[in-house]
């Protein structure tokens, strides 16, 4: 170990700027390294918050709060080498070339667990409302499902390990456009037939032949919570059970059902789809206010990113 070392002050103010919290590993501090390390997920966590709001004349949507990190980082790293006491054990990571090379790993490890294992997701329309409204912010399980990437970028594509539930939210490409990301819920799997009539869901199930066991067309459950008014609108809140999942559900009564713009599918009626092999038919939770696949049509497998596990 060195004993006379001293961090130059100029490579401090380098490194707070780019590599923000790495320059207290530089500086020899690991404690401050990893308190800024925190204060800077905790901080972006508030600006991506922000930043989803709805409100886009809000005072804070010109502003970010990460800015003061990169004032206060190169700052404080400054004034730390400048008083840097020679005599104090200088530790491994207390090297320009070290505290890069920490900074390479960790950045590689960010991009690799968000583009093969979960990303974040801000929501920004009413369309799965009441379940997730604008402004929330989920994170998005993406292992098994093949479709991997990287702030838009495609980095590897695969065939699909894990399958959809019914019930489940998802976020995938908009099979018309592809650099759009929708999130909906799975309603039909490949091979299910689906009805949409009178604000009612009934589902026949995929089945290999049309056997006498086959089950026929069942209405999906729905259970009355209350009524409210928005917008002159009369809304009607329901608690909505597809297979073991559960969730809740938007109506509104002053809305009809717009059948004569849903997805004509050969071989059906106007409000009933066949579900390909190797896609979903997908709704959103606020049925009136949703462009799903009604309106455009099924979601390739290949077109899935992965499934909600978290939001807040």
């Amino acid at each position: 170990m060195e004993y006379s070392w001293k961090p130059k002050g100029w490579l401090s103010i380098l490194y707070g700027i780019v590599l923000q919290p790495f320059t207290f590993l530089y500086v020899n501090k690991a404690k401050l390294f990893w308190f800024y390390l925190i204060l800077v997920v905790l901080v972006s966590l508030i600006d991506t918050k922000l930043h989803a709001m709805p409100n886009k004349e809000a005072w804070y949507q010109s502003i970010y709060f990460t800015w003061l990190i990169l004032i206060i980082c190169p700052l404080h790293a400054f004034l730390i080498s400048r008083a840097y006491d020679k005599d104090q054990v200088r530790k491994w990571y207390a090297s320009w070339w070290v505290t890069l090379v920490c900074f390479v790993v960790f950045f590689t490890l960010l991009i690799l667990g968000r583009t093969f294992f979960y990303e974040p997701f801000s929501i920004p329309a009413k369309s799965m409302s009441p379940t997730l409204n604008p402004g929330d912010q989920v994170i998005v399980s993406k292992s098994g499902y093949g479709n991997y990437r990287y702030l838009g970028i495609q980095i590897h594509k695969s065939k699909p390990s894990e399958t959809l539930k019914r019930g489940e939210l998802v976020v995938f490409q908009y099979p018309q456009n592809p650099s759009i990301d929708y999130v909906k819920r799975v309603i039909g799997l490949p091979g299910d037939k689906v009805i949409y009539r009178n604000k009612s869901i009934f589902i026949k199930p995929s089945c290999l032949d049309e056997s006498a066991d086959c089950p026929s067309f069942k209405e999906v459950e729905k259970e009355y919570k209350f009524t409210q008014e928005e917008d002159s609108s009369k809304l009607e809140y329901y608690r909505e059970t597809l297979g073991e999942l559960s969730h809740d559900i938007k109506l509104n009564i002053n809305h009809i059902d717009l059948a004569n713009r849903y997805f004509y599918q050969a071989g059906t009626q106007s409000d009933e789809w066949l579900v390909p092999e190797n896609h979903y038919f997908v709704l959103g939770d606020n049925r009136d206010n949703s462009l799903d696949s009604r309106y455009w049509g099924f979601v390739p497998e290949s077109n899935i990113v992965g499934k909600i596990t978290f939001k807040w």
